[in-house]
């Protein structure tokens, strides 16, 4: 992961109790940033948010909060914040998800563990009934495996049932995996995916916009479903009935413009209904993973895979290489995010014996000069082409 450098003064303002996306993003439409809030007196803070605040004593009473935080250190708390693990972006700056920035109600910040989902790479939500069934489980975890192992990105809610599953499963493939949490991202729930935090903190993606510490409360959830659909390009539903919190993801994703794809169930089955449902409404069909891997890559004329077309290309390349960059080609599969040390490890393993970090480097640098891999962020690669 790339440590993004917290803007203490977003951070500030952001975390200011009792005042949300709107009062901030009204004192944003006088101040040009949150640093020149930092400084702003109590009347001119006040003169920012009466007009849009329906009673002058709410304006004061938010203006008294704002001034009141003024006595916090903006660069101390930024630093806690990261030494503690957790990063903070704002809209403020330019590595706030793009996905997020059109959306209704959009976040001021957002804090999370590790990583951000990226841009650049096609994003799927996974969503479903916490109660799943066994073909529930079954379809949610082959569909996340193997959009992750075609470089999908998969962001679920962590919830138990089709959205830990989903999670677990993509993870698992060495792809990449998300979760939008209803609490702050330094507290588990549901306990029962324990795990699945720990990996996703280690080799994924938490993310928030509640302040670390808030304990997961029943009114916080639907509220985070939106971030969840506006975190990807298109929302997969797996499992739901016709009434249920994954229909709120979906009339979210809707209304931000994402597209809906949903498994189809026999019409006997109440966990179908929502799914079944939605197909009737004109939601897409996922009978297949390869469904949902088209509506990204495409088919070309003679119905061949896009994508699969492209790997074969590059797999085609991998004869060109010398021996030891050969190895390393195939222990970095295809668009997998790896650790130095986990590729060294791989490579030993393969050729039974040791490997440094010098021969790993000219090895690696080898296949980024031939367009066969790429660093991200700071000593991880991937392959790409």
């Amino acid at each position: 992961m790339k440590e993004r450098a917290i803007n203490p003064y977003a951070l500030w303002l952001s975390s200011i109790r009792g005042v949300g996306n709107q009062t901030i993003k009204t004192l944003l439409e006088t101040a040009s940033c949150a640093e020149e809030v930092y400084h702003m007196s109590e009347d001119e803070i006040s003169m920012c948010l009466v007009d849009k605040l329906k009673r002058r004593s709410d304006a004061t009473g938010k203006a008294l909060s704002i001034c009141f935080s003024q006595e916090r250190d903006p660069i101390e708390e930024a630093e806690n914040l990261r030494q503690r693990g957790i990063g903070f972006v704002s809209m403020e700056d330019d590595c706030f998800p793009q996905r997020l920035r059109g959306i209704p109600d959009c976040p001021y910040g957002l804090y999370y563990i590790r990583d951000l989902p990226p841009d650049d790479v096609p994003s799927v939500a996974i969503v479903g009934a916490r109660n799943c069934s066994s073909y529930g489980r079954e379809q949610a975890r082959a569909f996340a495996e193997k959009l992750a192992l075609n470089g999908i990105s998969v962001v679920s809610g962590m919830a138990r049932g089709v959205d830990g599953i989903a999670g677990r499963a993509a993870a698992g493939a060495g792809g990449r995996s998300y979760a939008v949490l209803g609490c702050g991202v330094d507290v588990v729930y549901p306990e029962e995916n324990a795990e699945l935090y720990d990996i996703l903190k280690e080799r994924g993606g938490l993310i928030s916009e509640y302040l670390p510490g808030t304990k997961p409360q029943t009114k916080l959830f639907p509220k985070r479903n939106r971030l969840i659909s506006g975190l990807a390009d298109l929302v997969l539903v797996i499992e739901a009935r016709r009434r249920s919190g994954t229909v709120i993801t979906v009339d979210s994703a809707l209304e931000q413009g994402r597209d809906i794809f949903a498994l189809p169930g026999r019409v006997s089955d109440a966990l179908s209904d929502g799914c079944n449902f939605l197909i009737s409404q004109g939601a897409g069909i996922a009978c297949t993973p390869e469904t949902v891997i088209e509506h990204f890559y495409g088919v070309n004329e003679s119905g061949t895979d896009l994508f699969e077309q492209k790997r074969k290309e590059r797999n085609l390349r991998r004869e060109d290489l010398p021996g030891m960059e050969k190895v390393l080609f195939d222990v970095l599969g295809y668009k997998e995010i790896m650790e130095p040390d986990f590729l060294i490890g791989r490579m030993e393993s393969i050729l039974g014996r040791h490997i440094g970090v010098e021969e790993f480097t000219s090895c690696m640098l080898d296949l980024q000069m031939r367009g066969l891999a790429a660093e991200v962020g700071s000593g991880h690669y991937k392959g790409v082409g």
